[in-house]
C-alpha cells in the first residue's frame, strides 16, 4: 500500500514537470517567433530605407548613412554595392564618421574588428530595376546583452531551480504522505492479523475524521463484539457443559440405586424420564441456535391479522400457565384493529416475550396493549416482574446472554430471536425497565400490506 501511494505520487510529480517542461518550451518557442519576426521586420524596414536612398539615378549619401546607422544599432554589419558590384558604403565608413562619443557608445555594443563571417545578399529595387545588392551579417559581440538571450537563460535557470525544488521536495512529501496515508490501513492489517490468531483485545485508536478513521471505529466496534460474542460462546459452553453434566450424572445415580435396590424402579424411571426431559430441553436449544445460523429468519407472506381476537387467542392459551403461579394475563384494549403482518413471526415474536415476563414476574401479571402509531402499529407488553438491571439493558437481545442471578432453564436465545424476527419484519422494539417494579415491551411493525 505504501510503494502504491509512493508510485502514485511519483507519477504525479513527473507530469508537473513534464507539463513544465512543455510549457518553457512552448513559451520560448513562441518568444522566438515573436523575435524573429520582429526582427524579420525590422530589417525589411532597414530594405526599404536603403532603397528609398536612391533616386533620380544616384544614392543619397545622407540618408543612406542614416539608414546604415540604425541597422548597426539593431547589430547589423552592413555594406551597400551598385548595380555595378561595386561597394557605395559600408558600416565601417558610417561608424568611421562618427563623433568620438558616439563611436564608443556603438564600439561597446559591439567589436567591429572582430566581426567575420559571410554576408547575406539582399538584392534591392527601384519601380522594378535593379539597383544593387545589401549585404548583411551579424556583429560579434563579446557579452549577450539581448533581452530576449536574457529571458531565455532566466527561463532555464528557473526551470532547474523549480526541478530541484519541486523535484526534491515533492519526493520528500511523498515519501511522509505515503506513510502518513499508509499508517492507518498497516495498523488496520495488523490488528486484522490479530484478531485472526483469535486476539480480540486489538484496538485502535483513530487519528483521523476522514473514512479512515471511521474505518477504524467500526474495526474497534466489530473487536468489541467478537470479543463479547466469544464470551459469550464460552459462557454457552460452559452452560452446556454444566447442563450435561447434571441431568446425566442424576440418571447414572438412579441407575446404580435401582440396580443396589436402593429405590423402587417406578420412582428410579420417574427421575431418568425427568432428567432426559431436561436433556431435550438443552438439545432444542442447541437445535434454536442452529435453524437461526440457517437463515430461518426469512422475510414470509403477509396476511390480515385482527390484533385483539390474535392476542385474545394467543392470552387465553397461555393463561394456564399464568394461574399455576397465581399471575394475570390481561388485554388493556378492546379495540379493533387490524393490520398486514407475517402472522408465524408474529406469534413467535408476542409467545418469547410473554413467556420471558412469566419468568421473571413473581407478583401481579402481564398486561398487553396495543394501537398504531403513524404507519406502523405497535403491541405493548409490560409486566410486574423484576426488571432488568440498567448495565445489563444493552445485553438482553445476544444471544445466549442470561441476565446474571437468575435462576430459569433457558439458553438465552428467546429475546435474541425477538430481536432478529422483528428486524426482517422491518421493525424495531424498545425496553423499559426499573429493577422491582418491571419491564416493559413495545414491537413496532409495519401496519400495511
Amino acid at each position: 500500500m505504501k510503494t502504491k501511494i509512493f508510485l502514485a505520487f511519483i507519477i504525479v510529480i513527473l507530469a508537473a514537470l513534464l507539463s513544465n517542461f512543455i510549457f518553457e518550451w512552448l513559451i520560448i518557442k513562441d518568444f522566438d517567433n515573436y523575435v524573429n519576426g520582429v526582427k524579420e521586420d525590422q530589417f525589411y524596414w532597414i530594405l526599404a530605407s536603403v532603397e528609398g536612398s536612391y533616386s533620380n539615378g544616384r544614392w543619397n549619401t545622407k540618408a543612406l548613412s542614416e539608414s546604415i546607422h540604425w541597422a548597426m544599432m539593431l547589430g547589423l554589419d552592413i555594406k551597400v554595392l551598385n548595380a555595378d558590384g561595386h561597394e557605395v558604403i559600408s558600416s565601417r565608413e558610417v561608424m568611421d564618421s562618427l563623433s568620438d562619443t558616439m563611436k564608443r557608445r556603438m564600439e561597446a555594443l559591439f567589436h567591429m574588428h572582430m566581426t567575420e563571417g559571410k554576408y547575406e545578399e539582399y538584392p534591392l529595387y527601384i519601380e522594378g530595376k535593379n539597383i544593387g545588392k545589401l549585404l548583411s551579417r551579424p556583429f560579434e559581440k563579446d557579452v549577450i546583452k539581448e533581452k530576449e538571450s536574457v529571458f531565455r537563460m532566466r527561463s532555464k535557470n528557473f526551470i532547474l531551480v523549480s526541478f530541484l525544488i519541486a523535484g526534491g521536495g515533492s519526493i520528500i512529501i511523498a515519501l511522509f504522505f505515503s506513510r502518513y496515508l499508509s499508517k492507518p490501513l498497516t495498523d488496520l492489517k495488523t490488528a486484522a492479523e490479530s484478531i485472526a490468531k483469535g486476539d480480540f483485545n486489538m484496538t485502535i485508536t483513530p487519528q483521523t475524521n476522514d473514512e479512515i478513521g471511521r474505518l477504524s471505529e467500526t474495526f474497534n466496534i466489530m473487536t468489541e463484539s467478537l470479543q463479547r460474542e466469544e464470551e459469550l460462546r464460552k459462557r454457552l459452553m460452559s452452560n452446556i457443559a454444566h447442563e450435561l453434566r447434571t441431568p446425566l450424572t442424576i440418571a447414572k445415580s438412579n441407575i446404580e440405586a435401582i440396580e443396589d435396590r436402593v429405590i423402587k424402579t417406578e420412582k428410579g424411571l420417574e427421575n431418568i424420564k425427568g432428567e432426559i426431559n431436561r436433556l431435550i430441553r438443552l438439545i432444542k436449544g442447541i437445535e434454536d441456535i442452529t435453524t437461526a445460523e440457517a437463515s430461518f429468519f426469512a422475510r414470509g407472506e403477509t396476511a390480515e391479522v385482527n390484533l385483539k381476537e390474535f392476542l385474545s387467542e394467543l392470552s387465553e392459551e397461555l393463561r394456564p400457565a399464568f394461574k399455576e403461579k397465581r399471575l394475570g394475563i390481561t388485554i388493556t384494549k378492546e379495540d379493533e384493529l387490524i393490520v398486514f403482518a407475517d402472522i408465524e413471526k408474529l406469534e413467535k415474536i408476542i409467545r418469547n416475550i410473554i413467556s420471558n415476563s412469566l419468568k421473571f414476574t413473581e407478583k401481579g401479571g402481564v398486561w398487553i396493549g396495543y394501537g398504531t402509531e403513524e404507519s406502523d402499529f405497535y403491541i405493548e407488553i409490560r409486566d410486574s416482574g423484576r426488571g432488568i438491571p440498567e448495565n445489563e439493558m444493552p445485553l438482553i437481545f445476544n444471544r445466549f446472554y442470561r441476565i446474571e442471578g437468575s435462576r430459569t432453564d433457558g439458553l438465552g436465545l428467546g429475546l435474541a430471536i425477538v430481536k432478529e424476527l422483528v428486524n426482517v419484519m422491518g421493525g424495531r422494539i424498545e425496553v423499559e425497565s426499573k429493577v422491582n417494579e418491571g419491564t416493559t415491551f413495545r414491537i413496532y411493525l409495519p401496519r400495511g400490506a
